[in-house]
């Protein structure tokens, strides 16, 4: 985990936590984001969003599906702070679609808990995969500031 952007990539900042991303995701307003949403990014096609990251300042709800398949990762630390990352795919029954859901849960540069959210939806879903796994080893704790240095700060 945390070894940066792939080529071609950008970051986002997101409250102590930084994540690359394609360049071709847009970043959501601030002002846009739901409660308990710190940042979010999300690829749409044809008007409908295939695939987003959102950092949670708190777990996310259980998912509402069929067929779930569940994939914790080994334990291993990310800036120093124990983490853990579960891979899951299930059929949503809210609207029948197939999604697979990369979670990342860490802490930030301030010690708050947060969880990175990697999801693809629909038929292509299982395509996403690789990209899903480069996000998640992009992460990084801190933010990134020019020339991609990463900036972190002591805990309050």
């Amino acid at each position: 985990m945390g070894k940066g952007a792939p080529d071609g990539w950008t970051y986002l900042n997101a409250d102590g936590i930084a994540i690359a991303v394609p360049k071709a995701w847009r970043e959501i307003p601030a002002a846009d984001l739901p409660a308990g949403v710190l940042a979010a990014v999300q690829l749409k096609e044809h008007g409908s969003v295939i695939a987003d990251v959102e950092v949670l300042a708190k777990e996310p709800p259980t998912p509402k599906g069929r067929k779930m398949t569940v994939k914790p990762s080994a334990p291993f630390t990310l800036g120093g702070h124990p983490s853990r990352q579960m891979n899951y795919a299930f059929l949503s029954t809210t609207d029948g679609l197939p999604r697979r859901v990369t979670e990342v849960t860490t802490k930030a540069a301030n010690g708050r808990p947060v969880v990175v959210l990697i999801t693809a939806s629909g038929k292509g879903a299982g395509s996403w995969v690789d990209t899903m796994y480069r996000i998640a080893n992009s992460i990084q704790i801190g933010t990134i500031g020019k020339g991609n240095l990463v900036k972190t700060w002591p805990k309050v």
